[in-house]
């Protein structure tokens, strides 16, 4: 069963996110802070991650941009990460530049259309379920 990392300071959002995800046959492992969510997916990788932006602790583009060097430096195996946020970037430069630093997979914005989100959660763990993706 894939496990999926939520993180959300927004105990509605987690409670949605985590009965969807479990109703589709992913094991979920959520948190409420970034600082508690690097924490966790490093303990234990999950298949994927799916961030808030907006968290105490650490925000969301700082625990993907640590996990995604913690993967390139071999210290934590690969998985996808996507960003779940309402705070809109109307610049292009500003939307590039913060998915190149964080290097997240994916952004979704809230409020989300929760079937497209498990869609694009299926995509993700089934791509990086490849042979070629984990290296």
């Amino acid at each position: 069963m894939p496990k999926i990392l939520v993180v959300d300071d927004d105990p509605d959002i987690l409670d949605t996110l985590r009965y969807a995800l479990e109703h589709e046959g992913y094991e979920v492992v959520a948190q409420s802070d970034g600082r508690a969510a690097l924490d966790a997916a490093r303990r234990q990788p999950p298949d994927a991650a799916i961030l808030d932006v907006m968290l105490p602790g650490l925000n969301g583009y700082e625990v993907s941009r640590l996990l995604k060097q913690d993967m390139r430096s071999g210290r934590v195996e690969r998985f996808p990460v996507v960003l779940l946020t309402a705070r809109r970037v109307e610049s292009g430069e500003r939307k590039e530049f913060l998915t190149a630093w964080s290097a997240a997979d994916a952004t979704i914005w809230k409020p989300y259309d929760l079937p497209a989100l498990l869609a694009q959660i299926r995509a993700l763990t089934t791509a990086s379920a490849g042979p070629e993706a984990k290296g």
